[in-house]
């Protein structure tokens, strides 16, 4: 029976100065996941996660880290509480692995992650234990700013992708120079390119009926044809790590549908750094096979912001310890309507 539950997490850009620090500070199971972080990458992610300072939480080398480490504390955060409140024990090692660690009630349907954010679906997927996935956004972070495309990305509210990429067209005449990133709605997409090309297309959607033109919180452009140029690199890397088969269905954000087995993940992961993120499709998919309510793991309600905009839902954010209580709360109210149906 479908729980009619889908996890979503955020990506880059959502980060902010403070974000995990009660769940840490509340929960054991939050704090390792912290902790682990530190000694994995060899520096005080938490000390800048908690106290920043900003312009270093935005650098995309600790960001891409950050908010991957804070989804997957409050998702531990979630898991812990649940399994005290029913006397339920899990256990240290590799198993139950992610949602499995949940009662099957509350178990998601699917798992998505917005942009960065497919790597902490991943984790929770049991794709990949949190150490390796927080390596592989690390090196990702590092490849990028180091070796990766240069320039900006911003977010258009008030015109469809279609519309956004007719004014790209009109605007600079080189292909690929400025592209749609992201179509996250109907009527809001995020746009990536060089500097010069994004100022002059950010002034002629602006002028051409753009509701909202929002420069976004990153140092790099992602899902950028140029960003293709570390691929390789990335794809070594990934050939260290063990991926094994998602215990739930993760829907890509390059396809807008599940990956069709482990195998194909690492080839998507490098093509997520060149192509489209469908979030639009994405969540369609998941709302049309049933997902009904969304539960949103990250610093702050984000990704659910987008998700209103696509389709009539319910929506819970776990940014915090107090979200985590009233979350567990509406998660059994779900539940309890899905088993009596």
């Amino acid at each position: 029976m479908s729980s009619a539950l889908a996890f979503v997490f955020p990506g880059q850009g959502s980060q902010l100065v403070g974000m995990g620090r009660s769940a840490y500070e509340s929960s054991p199971a939050a704090r390792a996941v912290f902790d682990e972080a530190d000694r994995v990458l060899g520096y005080p992610l938490t000390k800048i996660c908690f106290e920043g300072p900003a312009e270093k939480l935005n650098d995309t080398t600790v960001a891409q880290p950050a908010i991957l480490t804070t989804s997957v504390a409050l998702f531990e955060a979630m898991v812990e509480s649940v399994n005290q409140k029913i006397g339920r024990r899990v256990t240290d090692g590799s198993e139950p692995r992610g949602v499995l660690a949940l009662p099957e009630q509350m178990r998601p349907s699917f798992v998505a992650g917005h942009s960065l954010g497919e790597f902490s679906a991943l984790v929770v997927a049991g794709v990949l234990p949190f150490s390796d996935a927080l390596r592989l956004v690390a090196i990702r972070g590092h490849l990028a700013a180091t070796r990766g495309a240069q320039g900006s990305m911003a977010a258009i509210v008030g015109m469809s992708a279609a519309d956004v990429e007719a004014t790209i067209r009109r605007t600079v005449s080189e292909e690929g120079r400025v592209v749609v990133a992201n179509d996250n709605g109907p009527n809001q997409v995020t746009i990536a390119g060089d500097e010069e090309g994004i100022r002059r297309v950010t002034e002629a959607l602006a002028a051409g009926g753009a509701r909202k033109v929002v420069p976004l919180r990153i140092s790099a452009p992602f899902h950028f044809p140029a960003m293709g140029r570390i691929g390789d690199d990335l794809r070594s890397f990934m050939q260290t790590l063990r991926f094994r088969e998602p215990v739930v269905p993760i829907v890509a954000n390059i396809s807008g549908l599940p990956h069709p087995n482990v195998s194909a993940i690492p080839d998507a992961l490098v093509r997520h750094l060149s192509q489209r993120v469908e979030w639009l499709k994405s969540v369609r998919f998941m709302v049309e096979r049933g997902a009904s309510t969304f539960v949103e793991f990250g610093g702050g309600p984000v990704v659910n912001g987008l998700v209103k905009r696509i389709a009539d839902v319910g929506l819970v954010n776990v940014t915090d310890n107090a979200s985590v209580a009233k979350a567990i709360a509406s998660l059994r109210a779900k539940a309890a309507a899905v088993r009596a149906r």
